[in-house]
């Protein structure tokens, strides 16, 4: 079902493949295996999950393309006029059942199915990768948490590590799992620094409550990044320029640390070498995903159209007071107000 070169088809070149009209209905588009009930189980979970991947990579355009139009700029390639991508298109006429969360939940299901109905012995282990990645990129977080990070989310970016750890051969497959473990580090970058950031900030205080459990925690994640980036990083350089993900930096600790500040966070992403997708610098620069950032933007948006009107009456309030106090000075500064709008 794959064009490949002929007289009127696309050459032999991979990016001829990806590019030709014909494959994109299986690249774009609803996820048509994910919705027939007759496929196998581990099709569908793994369509569903495609479908989920897209749908972040919609969202990170969209975003990246609104600052440009912000900003007075022009983006290439945009989609925005056009209604957006065949995939966003089917994710609005079936929000329900095609949005990111939900599908995301399908294809787990589906993927627990075939583990129960399977006679094969091996397991799954890129598919439930992918699982537990998008599980964990689209947990909304919890702000007071420790690190912005709710239990399942933490539970699942150290199931993550653990896996890949486990079965490195993971990276060298095709498809998005190399840039979803990379994100994983990142987040996991994001939790050590929170995690620093409290323990810095209560490191004066008398309190003893939480230095057990949090610094057992802390030890985990840390062991699990930094396992996780000597891998990322030995695979990294085996790969060209332009596929290359994030080169994640070290954390600030050892006596050749670059700042002695105890307000210097943990793991300075500043210096990250970021990747080129759109998708994955969202998880730098924000600490979430696309779809996650789009929800926080969306949810602010809607807090401040309520709390508008409060804002305006606030605003008139002070406006007034101003206008009191300008009316209470004295002739002299009145007379130098004048002189310098006569002057100009």
């Amino acid at each position: 079902g794959c064009g490949t070169g002929n007289a009127t088809g696309p050459g032999s070149h991979s990016a001829d493949i990806a590019g030709y009209d014909t494959n994109k209905n299986w690249i774009q588009g609803a996820p048509s295996i994910f919705l027939d009930n007759a496929a196998p189980a581990i099709n569908r979970s793994l369509d569903a999950l495609a479908c989920a991947v897209r749908s972040c990579c919609d969202q990170a355009n969209l975003q990246v393309e609104e600052m440009a139009r912000q900003v007075g700029m022009d983006m290439p390639g945009s989609n925005s006029c056009a209604g957006g991508t065949a995939t966003a298109q089917a994710v609005m006429a079936n929000e329900n059942e095609l949005c990111s969360r939900n599908i995301v939940q399908s294809a787990q299901s589906l993927l627990n199915q075939h583990a129960g109905t399977s006679t094969a012995k091996t397991e799954k282990h890129g598919v439930r990768l992918m699982v537990l990645s998008m599980e964990a990129f689209l947990d909304g977080g919890d702000e007071d948490n420790t690190g912005g990070f709710t239990d399942k989310q933490v539970k699942n970016l150290l199931k993550v590590c653990e896996i890949i750890l486990k079965n490195p051969h993971l990276l060298h497959a095709p498809g998005p799992l190399y840039h979803m473990v990379s994100n994983v580090a990142i987040l996991l970058c994001h939790l050590l620094n929170g995690m620093h950031a409290n323990c810095s900030a209560s490191a004066g205080s008398s309190s003893e409550s939480g230095g057990g459990v949090e610094g057992v925690l802390f030890d985990e994640v840390m062991d699990s990044f930094m396992a996780v980036r000597k891998l990322l990083n030995l695979h990294r350089k085996c790969l060209p320029v332009r596929l290359r993900c994030h080169g994640i930096p070290k954390p600030n600790v050892g006596p050749f640390r670059k700042t002695m500040s105890p307000e210097a966070p943990f793991v300075d992403l500043g210096e990250t070498l970021m990747c080129a997708s759109r998708g994955c610098q969202g998880f730098v620069l924000m600490g979430c995903s696309p779809c996650v950032a789009a929800e926080r933007a969306m949810s602010a948006a809607k807090a401040h159209a309520r709390d508008g009107d409060n804002l305006d009456e606030d605003e008139f309030q002070r406006e007034l007071g101003d206008l009191g106090d300008d009316f209470n000075l004295d002739d002299d500064t009145l007379f130098n107000i004048l002189s310098r709008i006569v002057q100009n």
